[in-house]
């Protein structure tokens, strides 16, 4: 199981909805955080993943969002119109379109995974 501090988790002994505080990875146990308050501890294998924490968008991300969209439907122009120059029929011009806006989908998801919360496996 991967988690991260954060983390929305329920406690198999008492279903009770904590955040995760503290994880040591050597030990297998999480720290928890409960509603009223105080620390928990807690076995790894006790616990249900209920919601991931994710961070507020920056405007950082934001403006990587936007540019590499548009730079992406820029490129799908550009084979798209290419390949009806050289008399492409339809399909051939959509699946060189999505050709050429997929890496630029994938630089972005590759972004999000570096610069988000760091998933530790216990």
């Amino acid at each position: 199981m991967y988690l991260a501090i954060g983390d929305v988790v329920r406690d198999r002994r008492d279903l009770v909805l904590c955040t995760v505080a503290r994880i040591d990875i050597n030990e297998g146990r999480v720290v928890l955080s409960v509603p009223g308050g105080f620390p928990r501890p807690a076995a790894a294998d006790d616990l249900e993943i209920v919601s991931r924490y994710s961070r507020p968008a920056t405007k950082r991300l934001r403006f990587m969002a936007v540019f590499l969209f548009l730079v992406g439907l820029l490129a799908a122009y550009i084979a798209g119109y290419s390949v009806q120059l050289l008399d492409g029929n339809w399909l051939l011009t959509l699946m060189a379109s999505l050709g050429a806006y997929q890496p630029f989908e994938a630089a972005f998801r590759l972004y999000r995974r570096l610069t988000g919360p760091r998933r530790y496996r216990i």
